[in-house]
């Protein structure tokens, strides 16, 4: 339950109307609190004296206020147009997978907000005038509506600005990127220390993160031929997976459970959700039980999927190098991006698959997402597709070369540089050039010396 509701609010946090629609709620307090204050001080007739430079007519008042409200109903509109023509350019040229992460746009998201708070505050002030005395009318609730107007003006200037800057292809990429680095940082929170990383490169052996789940045990004699299925009633995207539901069960229960599914994963009705030992013929309060540990969805999700913020660059990477659009600086760009994550990734802990209790018994083992899952998503695709722009793949190398130097663990580097041997497969099967095929295999030793430890040449 905890995770469905963690869930939704992650929707929900991230979803365009949030913070305009509560932007939009502070305009209603604040004609509020303004038209207050103006009642205040008129009964107490220091208005002339407080605020002698505001004109208290009522009939300017009233144009005033309407007009700054009329105009902002066609700045809104306005708005929503130049938004969605700028959704449509960028999930055209970028793929509508990327329609999340440009909704997502805190600053586009306030530049609407100001508006409807705007309109708001001043339709608000406009119709309560009429509670006011024609020699008493509101002055600090006018002059507050006049300041919104002007102050919309250059907020309106500064979105358009920022949407013709944010369909740029390196600005695209650069908040996908921010998007993946900030699910790396939530989803994986320990970063190994100094001296972890430094007894990593001495000693090939995972370093400890502190608790009994880095053993590596092994699960009961004969589980998969004991074990019992737990199978899925519905069909959907597996958007997130709660954990500790899982491993309160098996404690609860005396169970071993095996999850045979990972966010990002789509599960079939009828499909293998877990296997669960020992066998015993009334489980179908449990399998509820295990159902209700997954949150299922149409689409995917970043939530739990860091797979899925990886493909988000790659697809950018794809549409670089399909043969209608041809950029592939653009996807240089995305291979650079997609290094650096991947060094973040390195120097994290992504965690064990196995839970142990505190007997040191196993009760769950889950499926995860490992470094080299996250190398083969960044780099198989774009490998595949860059058949025409074998640029990428010299670069490719680089960043390889690049992500082996800082990979503190000997596994982590192995699987550098298999993903090297393949790329340079590509790139000797795709290049004629011998000066070119020789550029390639110099890229490929350096990142070779670099994962075996030497220093690149």
């Amino acid at each position: 339950m905890l995770t469905r509701i963690t869930n939704f609010l992650y929707k929900l946090l991230d979803s365009f109307w949030l913070l305009p629609t509560a932007m939009a709620a502070s305009g209603v307090l604040f004609a509020y609190v303004f038209i207050s204050l103006d009642t205040l001080i008129a009964d107490m007739g220091l208005g002339p004296l407080l605020f002698p430079l505001v004109a208290e007519g009522m009939e300017g008042a009233r144009a005033t206020l309407a007009a700054v409200s009329s105009s902002m109903v066609t700045v809104v509109s306005v708005t929503f147009s130049v938004t969605m023509v700028a959704l449509t350019l960028a999930t055209s040229q970028f793929g509508p997978r990327l329609l999340g992460t440009i909704l997502r746009d805190r600053k586009s998201q306030a530049c609407l907000g100001a508006f409807l708070l705007t309109y708001l505050y001043n339709l608000l002030v406009l119709h309560s005038l009429d509670a006011f005395e024609p020699e008493k009318g509101p002055r600090i609730a006018v002059a507050m509506g006049l300041v919104l107007g002007v102050a919309s003006f250059f907020v309106l200037i500064y979105f358009i600005q920022h949407v013709a800057l944010s369909i740029k292809a390196d600005q695209v990429i650069a908040l996908v990127y921010n998007d993946l680095r900030e699910n790396i940082q939530r989803l994986y929170p320990r970063e190994f220390t100094l001296e972890e990383l430094h007894q990593a490169r001495k000693k090939p052996a995972k370093p400890a993160s502190g608790g009994p789940w880095d053993a590596e045990p092994a699960l009961p004699k004969n589980f998969v031929d004991q074990a019992y299925v737990v199978r899925s009633r519905t069909s959907g995207y597996v958007q997130a997976l709660s954990i500790d539901w899982i491993l309160n069960l098996a404690q609860t229960r005396n169970l071993v459970i095996q999850m045979l599914v990972r966010p990002g994963d789509f599960l079939m009705a009828g499909g293998r959700i877990a296997l669960v030992w020992p066998y015993e013929k009334h489980y179908e309060a449990l399998e509820d039980k295990l159902r209700g540990a997954l949150v299922l969805g149409s689409d995917r999700t970043l939530y739990q999927d860091l797979e899925f913020a990886i493909l988000q660059l790659v697809e950018v990477a794809l549409r670089a190098l399909s043969p209608g659009i041809n950029d592939p600086h653009t996807a240089i760009v995305c291979v650079d991006r997609l290094g650096v994550a991947l060094a973040e990734l390195a120097r994290r802990n992504m965690g064990s698959p196995w839970r142990i209790n505190e007997e040191g018994r196993v009760r769950v083992k889950l499926k995860t997402f490992t470094f080299e899952g996250a190398v083969d998503a960044s780099f198989h695709k774009i490998r595949q597709a860059m058949g025409t722009s074998p640029t990428v793949g010299i670069r490719m190398l680089e960043v390889l070369g690049a992500v082996a130097d800082v990979a503190p663990r000997e596994e982590q580097r192995a699987v550098l540089l298999e993903q090297g041997r393949m790329v340079l497969g590509e790139l000797e099967r795709v290049l004629h050039e011998e000066n070119d095929i020789a550029d390639a295999r110099k890229r490929f030793d350096t990142l070779r010396r670099t994962a075996q430890g030497f220093p690149p040449v």
